[in-house]
């Protein structure tokens, strides 16, 4: 069984590249005042007034991506998808022996994992993990977070059984 938690908000995806970006101002910071040892006390204060600021307007995007993020799971095994609240009561099943087509990204990974991502992120072009799923003419895309690898390995092993079922899968290839 595969879980993870469901991204129902496009804006998380904007708010986590800004919490990356406004983690690398303390660094900066920090950096400067280490590296230089004889620095007068205005550009000091300075640095640590925009310290103190970064941290203060990191915590103040994280209580946003809280409220934009983890009100609800989502719940994949080989015969439906669940999604559920937080508390685990059950809002919503879908069955997939009655949906038409799967529509599955090439690759599934973990957001900000290697260098190149995070440099992605920060120019705006934050990494995604959704199913879609397609009905008579209805679309229906479900992001969500993968936190680990083992859950990615469940993911994998999922799809693999849903091919063998039969189901009518297919791979969306992204640049």
């Amino acid at each position: 069984m595969f879980k993870a938690i469901l991204i129902e908000n496009e804006n998380y995806y904007k708010l986590r590249s800004k919490q990356l970006l406004l983690m690398l101002i303390p660094s900066i910071s920090i950096g400067l005042l280490v590296n230089f040892y004889q620095i007068p006390i205005w550009l000091t204060l300075l640095m640590i007034g925009l310290y103190i600021g970064a941290t203060f307007l990191m915590v103040r995007n994280q209580k946003q991506i809280s409220s934009v993020l983890g009100n609800k799971l989502i719940e994949i095994d080989m015969d439906e998808i669940r999604i559920k609240s937080n508390k685990g009561t059950e809002d919503e099943t879908i069955k997939l022996n009655r949906v038409k087509k799967i529509i599955l990204k090439n690759e599934y990974s973990i957001p900000q994992e290697t260098l190149k991502e995070v440099g992605q992120e920060l120019i705006g072009k934050a990494k995604q993990n959704y199913i879609i799923l397609q009905q008579d003419n209805q679309r229906r895309q479900l992001d969500f977070e993968v936190d680990s690898y083992y859950m990615m390995n469940q993911l994998n092993k999922l799809i693999e059984s849903w091919k063998m079922k039969g189901y009518n899968i297919e791979r969306m290839i992204e640049n």
